[in-house]
């Protein structure tokens, strides 16, 4: 494949990961205006006339922890997807942030906010897990002591 065909499948593949990526981000929002209009609301909120038991008034409370947990997780799906389509308006979308070399299209495909290559993301991941187990460890020794 010449390098002109390249630089027009990337374009492609591009305005395609643009489009998703804008899809998505619309519909993030309009998930995160209503969750945020609910807790203001008070959609989940726990009254006290309700007739609640301790395991009743517990299983609210988680409920809301979920409810907020999952509005911070599309709040970071928002700022990664912001985060792409400026890497794609810089032309260093489906590039490598750690070796450089192309991302591939399927991995692009499944999460189009991907910022590393299979690869490295794998490195990337075993070496967090690493570092939480020796964390983990070096708690333990210091509870042992």
């Amino acid at each position: 494949m010449t390098l002109a065909a390249m630089d027009r499948n990337a374009m492609g593949r591009n305005q395609r990961c643009r489009r998703v990526l804008e899809e998505r981000r619309t519909t993030l929002m309009a998930e995160l205006r209503q969750d945020i209009h609910d807790a203001f609301a008070g959609v989940d909120t726990v009254c006290p006339h309700d007739i609640m038991d301790d395991i009743d008034a517990s299983v609210a409370t988680e409920l809301i922890s979920v409810r907020f947990n999952v509005m911070q997780m599309k709040g970071d799906a928002l700022v990664r997807i912001d985060e792409a389509l400026i890497r794609i308006d810089d032309g260093r979308y489906g590039l490598c942030e750690s070796c450089g070399a192309e991302i591939s299209d399927a991995r692009l495909s499944a999460m189009p906010f991907a910022l590393r290559c299979t690869h490295c993301e794998g490195r990337k991941e075993d070496a967090e897990q690493r570092q939480r187990r020796n964390e983990g460890l070096t708690e333990r020794l210091r509870w042992e002591s």
